[in-house]
């Protein structure tokens, strides 16, 4: 009996400490990498965006926000990052998505180089090496204090024997998986620099992450909200729900020293429909698209 005890006691001790540990993963975006480079054309930037997330889950140090996600809920709000993406639209954005981090960056450069011998005079025959680089550069934004945490670029490279490197010039005949090849090492860098760049302040990040949410859409008496499974909600939570004023930034600095914050009610979960969605109703209001949630 008493080892049974002992073992139900141990159980749900290591149960809470991973449940809390999980709370306290921020949430990210990686918003856009753009191509500035003459590789891949339309295709490189959102293919490195997408390896830039596949790392980052894969790191288990985040919640994050999936390609296709970012993009529904733009989509709902009118939105989209297919222009230019500054700072400030960065954190915009990241602040609708309930995010505390979001990455941007570009494609800075890309060269290749051959070297041996081709065929010639007719002959076809190749023995021949190219040596494919490209260098990626981002951007780690904090939204809540308007701070880059981190900046920085890293290199990738690889080498194909025998085989032209497909996609420069425009992007003809693009080849992912030789892209991948190319970038697959400045990706792995990137990943564990943003790792290392948020250590150190990943407890007030998880925090806030772990208490707050916002109000993605407002439809027929249903509201939905931008947390879900993945962060721990459960159908009968109870949040108080906050209409946010407009942002208040240091004119010298720029730094954001807080915004007003009002009580407009709360809203209870009704339903979990996804990783990071579900549906609430309200008691109070009007409530609007943005308005903070907050356990």
């Amino acid at each position: 009996m008493r080892r049974t005890l002992l073992f139900v006691v141990l159980f749900f001790s290591i149960a809470a400490a991973a449940v809390s540990t999980f709370a306290q993963k921020p949430r990210i975006a990686v918003l856009k990498i753009r191509n500035d480079s003459a590789y891949g054309s339309a295709r490189l930037g959102p293919a490195i965006q997408d390896w830039l997330v596949e790392g980052l889950v894969q790191s288990g140090q985040f919640r994050v926000v999936e390609r296709k996600e970012l993009e529904s809920i733009l989509n709902e709000q009118g939105l989209s990052l297919s222009g230019a993406v500054d700072d400030k639209t960065a954190i915009q954005v990241g602040k609708l998505l309930g995010c505390q981090l979001v990455v941007l960056g570009a494609v800075t450069d890309f060269s290749r180089h051959k070297s041996g011998a081709h065929g010639a005079w007719g002959i076809g025959f190749s023995v021949g090496v190219t040596k494919a680089e490209g260098t990626v550069n981002i951007r780690l934004v904090n939204t809540t204090t308007a701070e880059i945490i981190w900046t920085g670029s890293e290199k990738g490279e690889h080498s194909f024997s025998n085989v032209d490197v497909a996609g420069f010039g425009g992007g003809v005949d693009w080849d992912e998986s030789q892209a991948r090849q190319i970038f697959e090492p400045a990706v792995t860098a990137l990943v564990q620099k943003i790792v290392s760049a948020t250590g150190n302040i990943k407890e007030s990040l998880g925090s806030a992450a772990a208490l707050s949410g916002k109000v993605a859409k407002v439809e027929e008496g249903r509201v939905y909200l931008n947390i879900g499974s993945v962060d721990g909600v459960k159908e009968g939570d109870q949040y108080t729900l906050y209409h946010v004023g407009e942002t208040i930034t240091d004119p010298d600095t720029g730094k954001v020293l807080g915004q007003e914050k009002s009580r407009i009610g709360t809203v209870s979960v009704t339903k979990v429909l996804g990783d990071h969605l579900s549906m609430a109703v309200a008691n109070g209001g009007p409530v609007q698209v943005g308005d903070m949630v907050q356990k």
